[in-house]
């Protein structure tokens, strides 16, 4: 259908109830005042939603019944009056964003008595992600009300479950809903999601009646099979961990501590944080609080593969990394294979008071318009963090720093990270500094360290005060903080070199990726 056809029909199905709003923070022609921006033609995701159940304004109690795109963006008088400057009501997003929180109170508000009854603390809820998360009532297909798509939702973040004999990336297609074992919206576990429904995800496909028949199923296993008859009983009593891999083959979504670990670096690490916060797969977790870690960990390898596609070699680097303590100095030793004209190391941390840092590590502070990025302008512009910016880059207009002022107040409170370069050449060059318009390097030597090359090997020791005397975070214990890894080799400066995940410290820490002891 034509979009300006459709969009007429639109306009008409909107005559109903939430037409006009009367309080003056909602918008006075109610969703109309709406689509008149956001109908930009068939690709509009404005067409599906009011096509969906979501939109049919006939409806009791449906959005569209009542106020319209309000009833879920919330009061939004003021955005359409400068849509450009003033974010909606409440918005899922990408280029504002309310919490998790206020965007799964829309949803609950209408849901709560069904399949959102549980969702306060629960496992998915307290790992920061929201209903937008998931599902998307803005598309022809909510891609994770269907076998296939949970699969290619869920293991955006549970990618071990990809393998197993179901071999889930391969026979998706035939596979059972996730949602037939798993509850994504409380804390049940698979045993008691399978006792509720009696093995739904099993039965689709193993009948126990012709099985019983079956001569590749032996006489024992028919006589087991006859306790499924009983309601306090389902398939995983047997057969644990047959659907994926065993529960020992699954890598902790939970970090342990150790001093002593090796890190995966993947190259190349050049991925900005507006394409990782808008267009990436991930954005949506990402803007609501999770981190790379959450759905990356333990895929170092397979990404490096994939981006150095072009034949950039190796894709990969493992590094060993140690940490401890001495006369009152944080200690790192990193070791590495490699060859001596590699150019040097670098270690960005954050202590928490900037979000983004905590949650992305070094690519919190790549962006798109620094040398060799997308927008790059000739600016020569540093690392910075966003914090730092009145207003991102917009068409037609530059990126608008904060003054001085406000600057100083964003370190008073914390909102920066701390910078750690060792050039591996001769001589032998440490500098550490501040991050956040850009980086202020100390004029003090605030970290020392030594290079060496050996056999092949490269270890570099670097030692800095747990309690600084001059401006920088704090390694004290009781502190979290996050950590991210970048060497660069002899053929790839700049923004293609490898790059860690971000990985988390604490000298005392539990369920961070590194501890002094």
């Amino acid at each position: 259908m034509p979009a300006r056809l459709l969009f007429l029909i639109l306009l008409s199905a909107l005559s109903g109830p939430a037409a006009v709003a009367t309080e003056p923070e909602y918008a006075a022609q109610g969703p109309q005042s709406c689509i008149g921006c956001h109908d930009f033609g068939d690709s509009s995701p404005v067409h599906p939603l009011l096509q969906s159940a979501h939109g049919a304004s006939d409806q009791a109690g449906t959005p569209m019944a009542e106020r319209g795109c309000e009833e879920c963006h919330g009061p939004s008088a003021a955005h359409t009056r400068a849509p450009t400057q003033v974010a909606p009501g409440v918005s899922f997003g990408p280029r504002w964003m309310t919490t998790a929180a206020e965007q799964d109170r829309q949803c609950v508000a209408c849901h709560g008595d069904d399949v959102a009854r549980h969702w306060e603390g629960s496992h998915h809820q307290q790992q920061e992600l929201s209903c937008v998360t998931c599902h998307d009532i803005h598309s022809a297909r909510d891609t994770v009300l269907k076998p296939p798509g949970q699969t290619e939702v869920c293991t955006l973040c549970h990618k071990e479950q990809k393998s197993g004999i179901h071999g889930l990336s391969e026979r998706a297609h035939f596979n059972p809903a996730c949602s037939s074992c798993h509850s994504p919206h409380d804390s049940l576990g698979p045993h008691s999601v399978m006792l509720a429904n009696r093995s739904k995800g099993c039965a689709s496909c193993h009948n126990l009646v012709s099985m019983a028949s079956d001569p590749a199923v032996s006489a024992k296993a028919t006589s087991y099979h006859k306790v499924m008859a009983k309601t306090d009983r389902s398939c995983l009593d047997c057969h644990v961990g047959i659907a994926h891999v065993t529960a020992s083959g699954v890598a902790p979504l939970i970090a342990e501590a150790s001093n002593n670990r090796n890190v995966t670096l993947f190259y190349p690490g050049q991925s900005d944080s507006e394409w990782l916060l808008s267009e990436h797969p991930g954005s949506q977790p990402l803007r609501q609080g999770s981190s790379c870690q959450q759905c990356h960990r333990g895929e170092e390898a397979a990404m490096g593969t994939a981006l150095a596609a072009g034949g950039f070699a190796p894709a990969t680097r493992d590094i060993k990394v140690r940490f401890g303590t001495d006369a009152g100095n944080l200690v790192v030793e990193i070791d590495w294979r490699g060859a001596e004209e590699e150019r040097d190391l670098a270690l960005m941390w954050g202590d928490g008071g900037n979000d983004q840092l905590a949650r992305a590590g070094c690519f919190a502070a790549c962006h798109s318009d620094m040398p060799g990025m997308t927008r790059d302008r000739g600016q020569q512009l540093d690392k910075y963090l966003m914090a730092s910016r009145l207003q991102e880059r917009q068409i037609g207009r530059p990126p608008i720093v904060r003054d001085a002022a406000e600057l100083a107040t964003l370190r008073e409170q914390g909102n920066f990270g701390e910078l750690w370069r060792i050039n591996l050449q001769h001589p032998v060059a440490v500098q550490s500094g501040v991050l956040l318009a850009g980086i202020d390097w100390h004029q003090a030597a605030l970290v020392q360290g030594t290079a060496r090359h050996e056999d092949g090997h490269w270890r570099v020791t670097l030692r800095r005060p747990l309690q600084p005397l001059t401006e920088g975070l704090s390694f004290a214990p009781g502190r979290e903080l996050t950590l991210g890894i970048a060497l660069h080799g002899a053929d790839n400066p700049g923004g293609k070199h490898w790059i860690s995940l971000p990985l988390t410290f604490a000298t005392d820490g539990i369920n961070t990726d590194f501890r002094v002891n």
